[in-house]
């Protein structure tokens, strides 16, 4: 037996998928990888029903039905440079996707570095301060991009 599914990239391509019924979420990955060789399968977050689905579990324990809809985000690194807690300027890069907000950035900076968040601001340049409710997609905001930590 086999489970059909269909994989949705940017909200509007759908990507058909026929795949074993024992299938795991990073089998699926390295099929869409073995499609598209650009979306790397470390660069790959499924979900199904909004949940994020975890590589080593099988797709039948999501209880996905024929032509269950998966969407597939891609991930980038955003690079943002700050001040660490000694003071020295220091280089943190923090995972992200396009629909993320500026403010999750922050929150990244918090749990995956432990910086406290209380009192900056990201900015791109000087005084091109970022709002914190804004999309990146609409900063223009993508894999490379620097932003800079800025002290309130």
């Amino acid at each position: 037996m086999t489970l059909k599914v269909k994989v949705v990239a940017d909200g509007t391509t759908m990507i058909p998928m026929e795949l074993p019924d024992d299938a795991t979420v990073k089998d699926l990955k390295e099929a869409v990888h073995d499609m598209f060789t650009c979306f790397s399968v470390e660069n790959q977050e499924l979900l199904f029903n909004g949940l994020l689905l975890q590589d080593n579990t099988k797709l039948a324990s999501y209880r996905l039905v024929s032509d269950s809809e998966i969407t597939l985000r891609l991930l980038f690194t955003v690079v943002i440079i700050g001040k660490n807690p000694d003071g020295q300027y220091q280089r943190y890069e923090v995972r992200a996707h396009r629909n993320n907000y500026v403010g999750d950035l922050k929150l990244k900076l918090s749990e995956d570095h432990g910086l406290d968040i209380t009192n900056i601001r990201l900015q791109m340049g000087p005084e091109s301060y970022l709002l914190d409710r804004t999309l990146l997609w609409a900063n223009r905001i993508s894999s490379g991009t620097r932003i800079y930590i800025a002290e309130e």
